[in-house]
């Protein structure tokens, strides 16, 4: 309104440029004001309650992005470590005592001997060290064991209630080295519970444990080779 005063009675917007509406008496403002009317309130549906005795209905699942499977998690209580695991950790140590034990001098003497006897007992002296024939044997031995560990450490994972745990199938990488299976089955154990992953690092120190000494078992060993060649070349 350019002049309110010419104005007859009734409710006009606010003379100060505020929201809403103020009673003009015809000759002036009033204190009677009262705001823009709010917007109409649209009612909600309201989901119909389930009967007596059903279950309400859940939302559906998001689907995961292609490649992913849902797995789910145990209980923090649950142990992560099975008696198999720690054997399979354990048995490549053991496997290499027996290598240690081998009178590597007499092995190379009958070596040597053999190569200038067309003797079929020459040949086969070599295995006269039964530390010999043990650790020849041992290797088939051990991985043959890893294999059947890793089967029984996974039914009793799957007992405990971890879904799809690492197959023991891998196990079969055994005849060349146990880490596939302790590392694989140490990051699916981590992923279900967020614990289990002492087999993996003690596995692996128990390899670079075995590498340093096998170098330097190598070292003495290249030492005897070239004092058993030296000894040999001397007597024929």
């Amino acid at each position: 309104m350019s002049d309110p005063r010419t104005a007859p009675a009734g409710w006009y917007p606010e003379p100060s440029g505020a929201e809403g509406q103020r009673w003009w008496d015809g000759t002036q403002w009033t204190e009677y004001a009262t705001p823009l009317a709010a917007p109409p309130v649209v009612p909600q549906p309201v989901p119909p309650q389930p009967a007596y005795g059903q279950y309400a209905p859940q939302p559906a699942p998001q689907p995961l992005p292609y490649g992913q499977v849902a797995v789910s998690s145990v209980d923090a209580t649950t142990p992560t470590s099975t008696v198999w695991i720690w054997l399979i950790v354990a048995l490549p140590a053991l496997g290499f005592v027996p290598f240690l034990l081998i009178d590597w001098q007499r092995v190379l003497e009958l070596g040597m001997d053999a190569q200038y006897s067309s003797s079929p007992a020459a040949q086969l002296a070599v295995y006269s060290d039964p530390w010999y024939v043990v650790s020849s044997l041992a290797g088939w031995v051990i991985a043959a064991l890893i294999v059947l560990f890793a089967y029984f450490d996974r039914r009793e994972l799957l007992r405990r209630g971890f879904e799809r745990p690492f197959h023991w199938a891998w196990a079969f990488f055994a005849l060349f080295t146990s880490l596939v299976y302790v590392i694989g089955r140490s990051i699916v154990v981590k992923r279900r519970s967020g614990r289990g992953m002492a087999p993996m690092w003690v596995a692996i120190a128990v390899t670079v444990v075995i590498m340093v000494a096998g170098i330097a078992w190598f070292a003495i060993f290249m030492t005897m080779v070239f004092e058993t060649a030296y000894e040999q070349a001397t007597l024929y």
